[in-house]
C-alpha cells in the first residue's frame, strides 16, 4: 500500500515536473516564434534601408553634382568620392562591422566600387582625353569658333594657333581659353577667331585655309570650310530688261519702248566666265550708270551689300524700295524703279525718266568694290544694248521699237 501511494506520489511529481517542462518549452517555442516574425518583419524594411541609403542616395548625389561642376567647381571628384565612402562606412557600422573579409563588407566593398565604375562618375572623378572638336563660324560676330573638348575637364590653358592659306602663313597667334562649358556632347573650352585678323584672300575654288592647334601636348590639323572664308568679289554682271507698251506712243507706232528693268549679278566668278556663284558673306558695293552717247541716261544710286542685305538711296521710291537680298538663293537681284510693269513682273525706270534718250547704242557699266578688310580690287562689266525703230510699213513709217543686247557700240 505504501508502494502504491509512494508510487503515485512519485508519479504526480513525476508528472508535475513533465508538466512544468512541457511549459517552458511551449512557452520558449513561442517566444522564438515570435522573434522570428519580429525579425522576418524588419528583413525587408531593413534592406529596403540599405539600398536607399547606401546606393540610390549616394547615386544620385553623385549623379546631382556631375551635372553642376560649375557650382562647386574641380573638387567636384573629391565631394562624390567622399559622400560614397562615407555611405560605405555607414552601412559596414549599421550592419554590425562584420570582419574585413566577410561576405558582407566585400559585398558593400563591390557595390560601391560598380557605383564608382559607371560612367557618369568616371565623367566626374577621371579626367578624359582632350580632343578637338567642331570649327564654325559666328556669322554675327563674323569669328571662327575652335571648340576643344575634355569631358570631366576643367582649368586654363594655352593654345597655339596657326592659319596658314595657300602654303604662306596667315595667322599666328597663343591664345587662352577655360574647360568651363558643356553641351549634349559633354565639357569643352572655345577659341574665337576674328576671320578679318586672317583672311588673305577667297578659299574657293582651290585655296584651302589650313588651322594647326596646339594645346596641352596635343596637336591637331584641321582645313577650315571654305565656303565661310570665300569673301572677295570676282564677277560682277549687268542687264537691262526692256517693258514696251501699245499705247501713247509717237507715230503711227504700233508698240514702243516704255522703260527698262535693271538686275544685276555679283558673286565668284566660275572658271568658264560664264556663271557667277553667290556669296553670302561677303560686304562690297555696287554702282551701276548707263550712258548713250556718252552722256549719261541713268546714274542709280549707289547700292551697299552687307551678308546679303542690299540698300541703296530710293529717292523717295523713284529707285523702288530701296532693299533688296542678293546671295541667299542666287547672285543676281532687281534693281528697283519708279513703276510696275506686269509684262517684265518687274518695276522699271521709265524711258521719260532717262537723262538723256534717242535711238542708238546704250552702254551699261557695273562697278564691284570689295570692301575692307576682304579687299580693295574693284571689278567691273559693259554690257551694250541698241535700242532703234524697226517694222516699216509701205510709206516709209516705222511701226514698233526694239531694245536688244549686242556685243558693243
Amino acid at each position: 500500500m505504501f508502494s502504491m501511494t509512494s508510487g503515485g506520489l512519485l508519479q504526480k511529481a513525476a508528472q508535475q515536473q513533465t508538466g512544468e517542462s512541457n511549459l517552458a518549452s511551449e512557452s520558449l517555442s513561442s517566444g522564438e516564434r515570435g522573434s522570428s516574425k519580429t525579425v522576418q518583419s524588419e528583413g525587408p524594411i531593413r534592406t529596403l534601408g540599405l539600398i536607399l541609403g547606401g546606393m540610390v542616395l549616394p547615386f544620385f548625389f553623385v549623379m546631382w553634382f556631375g551635372g553642376t561642376v560649375d557650382f562647386i567647381g574641380e573638387n567636384s571628384g573629391y565631394l562624390s568620392a567622399a559622400v560614397l565612402l562615407i555611405s560605405a562606412g555607414g552601412i559596414w557600422l549599421f550592419i554590425g562591422k562584420p570582419a574585413p573579409s566577410s561576405g558582407s563588407t566585400i559585398a558593400i566593398g563591390m557595390s560601391f566600387l560598380l557605383l564608382l565604375s559607371s560612367n557618369f562618375a568616371i565623367a566626374i572623378l577621371f579626367t578624359g582625353e582632350m580632343s578637338l572638336g567642331e570649327i564654325d563660324l559666328d556669322e554675327d560676330d563674323d569669328m571662327i569658333v575652335v571648340k576643344i573638348r575634355q569631358n570631366g575637364g576643367s582649368g586654363s590653358y594655352e593654345a597655339s594657333v596657326s592659319i596658314a592659306y595657300g602654303g604662306a602663313s596667315a595667322y599666328a597667334s597663343t591664345l587662352d581659353f577655360s574647360i568651363d562649358r558643356e553641351d549634349g556632347q559633354g565639357d569643352y573650352g572655345w577659341l574665337k577667331i576674328p576671320v578679318s585678323e586672317f583672311y588673305s584672300g577667297n578659299a574657293l575654288p582651290s585655296t584651302d585655309y589650313i588651322m594647326s592647334l596646339e594645346v596641352d601636348g596635343n596637336s591637331w590639323t584641321r582645313t577650315l570650310d571654305a565656303n565661310d572664308l570665300t569673301r572677295t568679289l570676282t564677277g560682277v554682271d549687268v542687264s537691262a530688261t526692256p517693258s514696251f507698251t501699245t499705247q501713247d506712243c509717237e507715230g503711227a507706232k504700233d508698240q514702243c519702248l516704255r522703260g527698262v528693268a535693271l538686275g544685276v549679278s555679283a558673286g565668284l566668278l566660275g572658271a568658264s566666265q560664264e556663271y557667277i556663284a553667290p556669296m553670302p558673306l561677303a560686304d562690297f558695293d555696287l554702282k551701276v550708270t548707263m550712258t548713250y552717247e556718252g552722256s549719261v541716261a541713268i546714274d542709280y544710286p549707289s547700292v551697299s551689300v552687307e551678308h546679303t542685305v542690299a540698300a541703296w538711296d530710293s529717292s523717295g521710291g523713284v529707285y523702288g524700295s530701296g532693299s533688296a537680298y542678293i546671295g541667299v538663293d542666287g547672285a543676281t537681284m532687281s534693281l528697283g524703279g519708279s513703276t510696275q510693269a506686269s509684262d517684265v513682273s518687274s518695276t522699271i525706270i521709265l524711258k521719260e525718266d532717262w537723262e538723256d534718250a534717242g535711238y542708238g547704242c546704250y552702254e551699261i557699266e557695273i562697278e564691284g568694290s570689295n570692301t575692307s578688310p576682304w579687299s580693295n580690287n574693284i571689278v567691273d562689266h559693259t554690257t551694250y544694248y541698241l535700242y532703234e525703230e524697226t517694222n516699216r510699213d509701205d510709206s516709209g513709217q516705222y511701226t514698233s521699237e526694239s531694245w536688244v543686247e549686242v556685243s558693243s557700240c
